[in-house]
């Protein structure tokens, strides 16, 4: 919604609160409209087989037209897609700890890359693994390995899009 919320409010089809009915009389808060996700996938990994897992979420969202007096406004809108690669990591106690969180959309590929899972893989053979991305933006696709450390990922390589 945050993302949505920041390229609308440059355009005219920006996400608008959708209003609930009152219940038994008494007024509620407006509810943010929610996005629609598909392609949800979850992805989860002892990468350095300490019991401490890494969890790959990645998901197509949509954000819903907020009323129907803006369809012919910007068509373009209704086709805005959004992805999202989300990676944290689940510590002893059972804490999430954000490591990366990729959120791009089909208008802005050019600045912000899409992260797509490919595998975990162990590239330097020292029995840790790392995780394999296919980064595409509007130049092309290529490659990247990211390594877990604590809360962070560190690139070990990153391809040249072609």
């Amino acid at each position: 919604r945050a993302r949505a919320a920041a390229i609308g409010a440059s355009s005219t089809s920006s996400p608008q609160p959708v209003h609930t009915p009152a219940q038994h009389g008494k007024a509620t808060a407006a509810k943010p409209v929610q996005p629609t996700f598909e392609d949800v996938q979850l992805r989860v990994f002892d990468l350095a087989d300490v019991n401490e897992p890494e969890l790959v979420l990645t998901a197509d969202a949509r954000m819903p037209q907020a009323s129907h007096k803006n369809e012919g406004a910007n068509s373009s809108s209704q086709d805005l897609q959004y992805m999202i690669t989300l990676v944290v990591r689940e510590d002893v106690n059972g804490d999430l700890h954000k490591s990366l969180a990729n959120v791009t959309d089909t208008q802005h590929m050019d600045v912000i890359p899409r992260l797509e899972l490919i595998d975990a893989v162990d590239v330097d053979g020292d029995g840790r693994g790392e995780l394999l991305f296919r980064q595409v933006s509007d130049a092309g696709s290529a490659f990247v390995i990211y390594r877990v450390i604590g809360d962070r990922l560190y690139p070990l390589f990153q391809g040249a899009p072609q």
